[in-house]
């Protein structure tokens, strides 16, 4: 089947993509979860109806669309791999609201700072989400609705009649006709489409804001890369809360293509969700892959029927990559990079089989370069560009880059600059980045990964390349820890191993004797059977830094930079 062109109309708001698709595409498949399946006629039949809902005042009366983007309302959607998560994000975007998306595994505090910060007053609930929700509503007094399924209307009307009477409850399964659905105008450029809230250095959520001018500035930008084909079975592997999830979404139902979703259980068992789903595109987090590869589960021609993989999140092992390309013969492989404040992603490296080996650096499979609308440039420590190949930090510019964040003026301000000598807002990413001789980018380390030791500035990702060498294993991370004196710095790696005889420590320390200066080896060495890893699949650093805390070696700094003491664990 031929490639479907990139949508001939400029730039299309979410909804318009999705009502375009369901004009050619209105009984096929648009959503599975499951042995459930919703065509496109009744998704956005369903969509519809919760826009009318969420377009009205608790009271009932129809809500005056908000011309003011900063005033839009913010609506919360508290669900998980269900009908209410996918179709419900697509209502809040089809009322000319703020797309919120929570997590109902979070913790209650963690979202009730979310429902503060955003100023969220309407939630839509999915079934799945109830004891979120009990958990939730005595922490939240400022929230004036839930929109919900039937199931849960009993209990959160004995909870409003126990001390919230300002809250109202409206059921999901009992909505107006589609007929009744009155659209608002479509969203100008600069009106909010979402705002992801991520993890901040104080512990409060941190706000990053997209406007519909971003998004559909990325949904153009990747539909003429990749789009989905009417045919396809895309896969739906991120929580809701995950930006990319999306993606996913818009570049499905955009397409006419189904979108399955892949349950939490499968998560242990990938592989198996591609080959009994027939799933064609598959966008995930690089650990997946990883792991398949380190239990010897990519076998060449495993995943046959895959035409597009893509994945991203962390740092691409070449091994990895060049073992997903044999498993899946006959698809585009692609290693995606793209700060949340860019709008998803940004830059796409399409593997070659035959050239991409010799491209990686550090083992790391390079991450492309960005999108062709964007300008970009590398400043050293000194802030001076750095012209041709060499190393420096990626500040980008471009329809992509999104306002800042969320009500946060001081962090938008550090983050989003202006350059000297140059037009517009550039957003300094922190990544660390190095530009080889053809051009292209490659992923060295976070900024912040740059750590001053005995007098040494020390690249830790480049101690983690060479780890990667010495152990074999893809599964490594190196962290700067307290030393013994409580003044100076040491560094602690740790590396996934499925056997360890008590003196593999002691090996890999003598095998980065060879690979790296002395000042950089690392004080101590910890061998687990695995590194653990966050909610969105990324090695968890907090998790192993509190993991040292609990058990920190007696670690303290020869003049030579040498440990006194090593450990396996």
């Amino acid at each position: 089947m031929e490639r479907s062109q990139p949508d001939k109309a400029d730039l299309l708001r979410p909804v318009q993509g999705v009502e375009q698709a369901c004009e050619h595409h209105g009984q096929a498949c648009a959503l599975q979860i499951g042995t459930q399946r919703w065509t496109y006629a009744e998704l956005l039949a369903w969509t519809q109806r919760v826009a009318a809902l969420l377009t009205q005042e608790p009271s009932g009366q129809a809500q005056a669309p908000c011309a003011d983007s900063a005033a839009a309302p913010r609506v919360g959607v508290l669900a998980s791999r269900s009908l209410t998560a996918y179709g419900g994000s697509l209502a809040v975007l089809a009322a000319g609201c703020v797309l919120v998306a929570l997590n109902p595994s979070h913790p209650p505090e963690r979202l009730t700072r979310t429902l503060h910060k955003a100023g969220i007053d309407t939630l839509l609930v999915g079934d799945e989400a109830l004891p979120a929700l009990q958990a939730l509503l005595p922490l939240a007094p400022g929230l004036r609705r839930v929109v919900a399924p039937l199931s849960l209307l009993e209990p959160l009307t004995a909870q409003r009649a126990a001390g919230e009477p300002s809250l109202s409850v409206r059921d999901a399964r009992h909505m107006a006709s589609p007929a009744a659905w009155l659209p608002p105008p479509p969203p100008t450029d600069e009106a909010l489409a979402y705002i992801v809230f991520t993890s901040g250095s104080t512990g409060e959520p941190k706000g990053v804001a997209i406007n519909h001018g971003n998004l559909s500035r990325y949904m153009r930008n990747f539909r003429a890369l990749a789009p989905a084909w009417p045919d396809d079975r895309v896969a739906s592997t991120f929580e809701l809360s995950f930006d990319v999830a999306l993606h996913d979404m818009l570049n499905t139902w955009w397409s006419g293509a189904t979108l399955v979703i892949m349950p939490e259980r499968a998560m242990l068992a990938p592989a198996r969700f591609i080959l009994d789903q027939k799933i064609t595109v598959w966008f995930s987090v690089a650990s997946f892959a990883m792991i398949l590869h380190k239990q010897g589960l990519l076998r060449p021609g495993l995943f046959s029927q895959l035409r597009l993989s893509l994945l991203c999140g962390e740092a691409l092992p070449m091994a990895t990559a060049a073992a997903w390309a044999a498993a899946a013969p006959n698809s585009e492989l692609f290693n995606v990079w793209g700060p949340t404040e860019t709008t998803m992603e940004l830059s796409f490296y399409r593997w070659d089989r035959q050239q991409s080996l010799e491209h990686c650096r550090r083992g790391v499979v390079p991450i492309g370069i960005p999108f062709a609308d964007h300008q970009h440039l590398l400043l050293d420590d000194n802030g001076h560009d750095v012209v041709g190949a060499g190393e420096g930090e990626l500040f980008v510019c471009g329809p992509q880059v999104g306002p800042g964040y969320w009500q946060d003026p001081q962090r938008t301000a550090a983050a989003f600059v202006t350059l000297p000598g140059r037009e517009g807002t550039w957003y300094k990413t922190g990544d660390r980045i190095e530009r080889d001789v053809l051009g292209v980018y490659h992923f060295v380390s976070r900024v912040d990964f740059m750590v001053k030791i005995r007098g040494h500035r020390i690249e830790l990702g480049e101690i983690e390349h060479a780890l990667r060498r010495a152990s074999g294993s893809d599964w490594v991370a190196v962290l700067p820890v307290p030393a013994a004196d409580g003044l100076t710095q040491a560094l602690a790696a740790f590396v996934a191993l499925e056997r360890d005889d008590g003196t593999l420590a002691l090996q890999l320390r003598e095998k980065l004797k060879a690979l790296l200066p002395k000042a950089w080896l690392p004080d101590e060495i910890r061998v687990l059977r695995q590194l653990p890893l966050n909610a969105n699949r990324k090695v968890d650093r907090a998790a192993l830094a509190a993991q040292w805390r609990q058990s920190p070696v007696s670690t303290l700094n020869t003049p030579s930079g040498g440990p006194l003491r090593e450990s396996a664990r």
